[in-house]
């Protein structure tokens, strides 16, 4: 009698479901359900975002100490617009964590609102290289060593408020670990959120040796591609493509390195590289590495600025379109003078290049060609750029047969870059 009388109930709501269908009218939307999921604000507790949805990044979204978050392979974040200090990030703060671990198969991608790709995709259709500044980017601060002009040992990064306590950055672990970043996808960022204040594909504030990054790209960024203050990471693939200012920009003492890693850009880009030293007293013996990457200027117009005490190491590097090493000469106000610098560490060996294939040119310059200290009448003494073509020519930095950089098929198969035939 039990199951006569189940029965008979499921044929009462099968007659009912049939005879709602049938009176739906044709042109009624069908039910779809929602695929994205907006985030806003500081992270409460421990999250994991998934591949099956779209993440949508809603003004600044933090990950404070203590928290971390997890992406999945696949997933696809996409930043909102805003404008100003409203503008959309993604910013791990010191003592945070993210694990975003994507694979070649299925790259994480951090995308704008206006991208059309969806779930399941590597790439959209109604974006290229110029569209850039429709988002802001990532930003990942650690406790790892920097030296900072105001705070000597802790900076407040660029790019957020200055008041906002998640931006301060530095400490004394370079060990510190952040998380990781690997077979991840940046594109279309930079937004700016004042006046010559843009946020950068990816900003590296005293980020820990600790963390890995691994298989990164940045595309189409209105600021620096990598943006690293101060910290002691070693990154490795990255790619930073079509960027509007430096690919690979290092300042505050730097003591990672970038290795086996590519910069293309046409007439867009600024820099290759820019790179500062230490900035104060207390972190003065990091050393940067640069090696075994590949640079291409399309528009043979490629640069690397070594700036104020660069110190460190760029070797066996393949440049392409490279047309001048610019090393920065501080003088006193003699104009004859040397004062500690990247000229100066270049010649006493604390800054070395060497054993790169490019056919550039060395270009001492000295602080009055950029509008700094001494005054602008200060001319370069020949002598200087003598000394310091010697050591360029004796390095076989324009002929070396040996430098062979990375090679683009690290990253054909899960870069925008790649699939987009853009390399």
């Amino acid at each position: 009698m039990l199951k006569q009388n189940l029965l008979k109930v499921l044929l009462v709501l099968g007659v009912i479901l049939i005879a709602f269908t049938s009176c739906s009218s044709e042109s009624d939307d069908p039910i779809i359900l929602s695929t994205s999921e907006t985030k806003t604000g500081a992270l409460t507790t421990s999250e994991t975002w998934t591949a099956d949805r779209v993440y949508e990044l809603e003004g600044k979204v933090i990950v404070p100490s203590g928290i971390t978050l997890t992406i999945q392979a696949g997933t696809i974040i996409k930043g909102r617009q805003g404008d100003g200090l409203n503008a959309s990030a993604l910013i791990v703060a010191r003592g945070g964590k993210i694990m975003a671990q994507g694979t070649e198969m299925a790259p994480i991608i951090f995308t704008t609102i206006l991208d059309n790709i969806e779930v399941g995709q590597k790439t959209g259709t109604n974006l290229d290289e110029a569209d850039v500044q429709k988002w802001g980017g990532i930003i990942v601060l650690g406790n790892a060593r920097v030296s900072v002009k105001i705070g000597d040992t802790e900076g407040q990064i660029e790019g957020i408020p200055a008041d906002a306590t998640y931006g301060t950055y530095g400490g004394t672990n370079d060990a510190d670990n952040s998380g990781v970043i690997t077979y991840v996808s940046i594109r279309h960022g930079g937004i700016s959120i004042g006046d010559g204040n843009e946020i950068n594909g990816l900003t590296l504030g005293g980020v820990g040796n600790g963390t890995t990054i691994n298989y990164v790209e940045v595309v189409a960024n209105l600021d620096d591609g990598i943006e690293c203050f101060g910290g002691s990471v070693n990154i490795n693939h990255a790619l930073v493509a079509y960027q509007q200012d430096d690919a690979f920009d290092v300042d505050q003492n730097f003591s990672g390195s970038f290795k086996n890693s590519m910069v293309v850009y046409d007439n867009t880009g600024d820099e290759f590289l820019e790179i500062d030293g230490p900035e104060n007293s207390t972190h003065t013996d990091g050393l940067f590495t640069i090696k075994n990457c590949t640079f291409v200027s399309k528009t043979n117009d490629g640069s690397v600025d070594l700036k104020s005490k660069a110190q460190g190491l760029i070797k066996n590097n393949d440049f392409t379109g490279l047309t001048k090493f610019k090393v920065s000469a501080k003088l006193d106000t003699d104009c004859t003078t040397v004062l500690t610098d990247a000229y100066s560490h270049y010649i006493d060996g604390l800054l070395e290049v060497n054993t790169n294939k490019t056919g550039a040119i060395l270009d001492v310059y000295t602080k009055s060609d950029n509008g700094e200290n001494p005054p602008v009448d200060c001319t370069l003494p020949v002598v200087l750029q003598a000394a310091a073509d010697a050591i360029f020519t004796t390095a076989g930095n324009s002929s070396s047969a040996t430098a062979n950089g990375v090679s683009q098929s690290e990253f054909i198969s899960w870069t925008w870059t790649g699939i987009n035939n853009k390399l």
